[in-house]
């Protein structure tokens, strides 16, 4: 990912193969809120609305990760 292709990641690196269990894990990627927190979840789906119309998720997302979080 990012930080291990940078000069700074030199010396770490993954350890133990990826975890991928839906089973366990569910599909996709995830936020844990409480059921109380609906103002807070609002304004969470809002900025993600925000940055997926402007094109910074997938910035952020291409220097980050090495695959698809969004699913989209």
């Amino acid at each position: 990912l990012g930080f291990l292709k940078t000069p700074r990641g030199a010396g770490f690196q993954f350890a133990g193969a990826d975890i991928d269990d839906p089973k366990t894990l569910g599909e996709g990627a995830g936020i844990g809120l409480r059921k109380e927190d609906t103002d807070l979840k609002a304004k969470i789906d809002a900025a993600i609305a925000g940055m997926l119309k402007d094109g910074t998720y997938r910035k952020l997302e291409k220097k980050y990760f090495a695959f698809d979080v969004y699913g989209g």
